[in-house]
């Protein structure tokens, strides 16, 4: 299928879906870490299924684990592409049996629905997949998610779907619409995701406030991921959160690639509920927030309202860098919101600097600058290694220097390997 339609495939479908199974797959790779990790995406499947008269059940490998927490992690065969690299591949997330035991739980289906992340935990992918054809023979098994929107052909050809339909909700409806025989407007009033039943009693859950971002960093696929920048009203946000809270939620991660932007709009209204209700929660911000729009008052209310974990971006120091990149940041206005930060009541071990490790063209200077930056504001950096990731600028200029190319195993793209072996980087370097 191209962006617009499925590709289909004989034998594999059912009329007039009434039962879907959502799946949340596994995660393969070298480390994973439980930073409030939750289903959003098919959360709001659920809700537009709904809608059309179908009733989802949640089958997520990822719950439950406590977050920030580590998932249970099982060591498997390192792939063959990445043979030769010393660190030990794993799969993490409930074990098999599990997977089995909770599939069997949910009941028929008329079709299995699986999402997808980061692009090279697509092992994960396919061991879920494969686990779904020996249960649930003769279903038909669509994937969608962040692999199946970044390497669409990789996806076709092997995770074992039957149809791979990349783009968001929005995008994809028209072919989930004649895959599973629904309507194409709602036939019924929408339900909240939680009024289904989806919720798994876990005491964290995540949150976004708007879809997309307005920046357009250059190694960053928020653009190819979501149309668009699309705020969500402060009422619909204080409902999920206060009908979250009822059911025992007391961390709340936010999901947002620009959660300050328009804050006197639409993070605003929700924090001063929080305060005014004296409600108990925590709140994360795992994504980096733009430092330039972290403002005194905006800080004042984040501390009255219960952040806990605060992250910023930075990426790094060099100007030219910066500018380059999208120039949504200087270091200057990183320095600011930290002080900002702290004279809010936030404290010192709750703020981190994400700096970026590993960028095209980027020394070992650069990162150390970067740290020593960060340190001198009396707060923790956190090196991110950096991630090709398709369609973006530095996916361009990586592709003309004959680095990275279309048909390369997403495999290699992983953070943890791209960084020991294309960068030139390393900590005997960074540590000189």
């Amino acid at each position: 299928m191209g962006a617009k339609g499925p590709t289909k495939r004989k034998g594999n479908r059912r009329a007039s879906a009434r039962r879907v199974l959502l799946v949340q797959p596994w995660i393969a790779d070298f480390a994973a870490y439980n930073f409030w990790i939750r289903p959003l995406g098919l959360y709001a499947l659920a809700e537009w299924l709904w809608e059309r008269g179908v009733r989802s059940r949640l089958v997520d490998c990822l719950s439950p684990f406590p977050a920030p927490g580590r998932f249970r992690r099982t060591p498997v065969p390192t792939p063959e592409v990445l043979t030769g690299f010393s660190r030990r591949f794993a799969r993490y997330g409930i074990p098999p049996l599990w997977l089995k035991t909770r599939i069997e739980q949910a009941g028929p289906a008329d079709a299995v629905l699986v999402t997808s992340g980061m692009s090279y935990w697509y092992p994960g992918v396919q061991w879920t997949i494969e686990t779904i054809r020996r249960l649930c023979p003769g279903i038909p098994v669509i994937l969608g998610g962040i692999y199946a929107t970044l390497w669409t052909e990789h996806a076709r050809r092997l995770s074992g779907a039957d149809e791979v339909l990349p783009g968001t909700l929005e995008e994809i409806q028209e072919g989930l619409c004649e895959i599973l025989g629904l309507p194409a407007s709602p036939a019924r009033e929408r339900r909240s995701w939680w009024e289904l039943g989806l919720h798994d009693g876990a005491d964290y859950a995540a949150l976004r406030t708007a879809r997309g971002c307005p920046f357009n960093c250059t190694y960053c696929a928020s653009r190819r991921l979501s149309t668009g920048f699309s705020p969500r009203a402060p009422r619909g946000m204080i409902r999920e959160t206060n009908a979250l809270y009822r059911l025992g939620v007391r961390q709340i991660a936010f999901y947002d690639d620009a959660l300050l932007v328009d804050f006197d709009d639409r993070l605003r209204p929700l924090l001063e509920h929080v305060v005014e209700r004296r409600m108990d929660i925590r709140f994360h911000t795992p994504n980096g927030l733009h430092a330039r729009l972290l403002t005194r008052r905006a800080a004042d209310l984040m501390a009255r309202s219960g952040f806990a974990t605060v992250r910023l971006s930075l990426e790094t120091t060099s100007p030219e860098r910066q500018r380059e990149t999208g120039g949504k940041v200087r270091s200057r206005e990183v320095a600011d919101a930290v002080e900002n930060l702290l004279l809010a009541g936030i404290p010192r071990h709750a703020i981190g600097v994400y700096l970026l490790l590993g960028l095209p063209g980027q020394g070992p200077e650069e990162v150390r600058d970067g740290v020593e930056f960060v340190h001198s504001l009396g707060v923790r950096p956190y090196l991110a290694e950096f991630s090709p990731i398709p369609g973006t600028a530095e996916w361009l200029k990586l592709r003309a220097q004959g680095i990275v190319h279309e048909e390369m195993d997403p495999l290699l793209t992983n953070n943890t390997v791209f960084f020991r072996r294309y960068t030139g980087l390393g900590a005997k370097h960074l540590l000189s």
